[in-house]
């Protein structure tokens, strides 16, 4: 095992050749007489430990440990204070600039390997602090990332449950989430809700939008899997989904601790078929008493659905399917959303649909 290298800066040969002759057995060590010595041989070499001597001609032991200190290459070198004078205040000022102990002269060899075997174990109990610390925060970085992998994964999951089940909707998931994020961004930019969506988790709501159908899974499916339109009666279980969805959304925040994202989730799942002016479902909600999580995803809902094909209609063009959410502003949807939804017609169009 290699021995730790000391650094002993003395102006005095006589202490620099007793002093090197106490620890040689134990350290190696490199004997220096001035504080500008010692900084020039910081450059080559960086010591586990410096001794170093108070009253030098030239740079003094306290403007040396300044300039060693203010070095983040050496700042972190145990300094220990070599002095012939035992001064409480002098004694002060070198542990205040950074010296880790005193020891007067002339010394005592066997007090002063004692005492420099004591701090280069605190020294070495404090980088493996270090370590540990980094790296338990590379684990708890790890482990965090993990989680909201397993997050992500599993809410995904929970929502292509519903598209296994329900052959028409296709990718729906996948491209409502695309023009969440087209159409959130958008309103961070302008708009009048710019305040509201920049307080949220961006990240958490397009990743909620992925339940919105999950109260499907609940729907029999004699009316899910139906071909063609459905009856009235049809249609009016097909409208529980919203209650189921709030449901299950519900129960899962019993279980857990994530309540600001589930609650994304339970709000779209409940009112994303509500209308601004009061006709949608469940509750007829009106206007701005909507969430507004809800009234975004009404617009890239209802969008998905119309350029997406059905069993019971084509795929609408692009702009055939903006007229469309155009003609709802005011009625079906949210105006100063569907403006900013108009607005973003390029990057919308873009979505590939494959």
């Amino acid at each position: 095992m290699d021995k730790h290298m000391i650094f002993l800066v003395d102006d005095a040969a006589t202490n620099l050749t007793i002093g090197k002759e106490a620890l040689k057995s134990k350290y190696t060590v490199a004997t220096i007489s001035s504080g500008e010595g010692l900084l020039n041989m910081l450059n080559k070499i960086i010591p586990s430990l410096i001794l170093l001597d108070v009253d030098m001609p030239g740079l003094s032991g306290f403007e040396t440990i300044n300039l060693v200190k203010d070095n983040p290459e050496t700042a972190d070198i145990p300094v220990i204070f070599l002095t012939g004078k035992v001064d409480p205040e002098n004694e002060l000022l070198g542990l205040s600039l950074g010296a880790v102990d005193y020891i007067a002269k002339p010394f005592s060899p066997p007090l002063l390997l004692k005492r420099i075997e004591l701090h280069l174990l605190l020294e070495s109990q404090r980088k493996e602090l270090i370590s540990f610390n980094h790296n338990l925060e590379i684990m708890v970085e790890k482990r965090t990332a993990e989680l909201s992998q397993l997050r992500t994964a599993i809410m995904q999951w929970a929502g292509e449950l519903v598209e296994f089940r329900d052959d028409t909707t296709g990718k729906h998931i996948e491209h409502v989430h695309e023009y969440m994020s087209i159409l959130l961004k958008g309103a961070l930019k302008k708009g009048p809700y710019i305040s509201e969506i920049s307080a949220w988790d961006i990240n958490a709501v397009l990743l909620s939008s992925t339940l919105h159908d999950v109260g499907k899974i609940k729907i029999p499916d004699s009316i899910l899997l139906k071909k063609g339109r459905l009856t009235p009666a049809e249609f009016d279980e097909m409208k529980n989904h919203c209650y189921y969805g709030m449901q299950l959304l519900e129960n899962l925040q019993d279980r857990c601790s994530a309540q600001r994202f589930l609650e994304h989730a339970r709000v779209m799942a409940y009112s994303h078929h509500e209308k601004w002016n009061g006709t949608g479902y469940p509750d007829g909600t009106v206007a701005l008493e909507i969430p507004l999580e809800a009234r975004v995803m009404a617009i890239v809902d209802v969008y998905d659905a119309l350029v997406s094909e059905r069993p019971y209609k084509p795929a609408y063009p692009h702009d055939q399917a903006m007229e469309t959410i155009f003609e709802g502003r005011g009625t079906h949807f949210d105006p100063d959303l569907v403006d900013i939804f108009m607005s973003l017609s390029n990057e919308i169009k873009k979505v590939d649909l494959g």
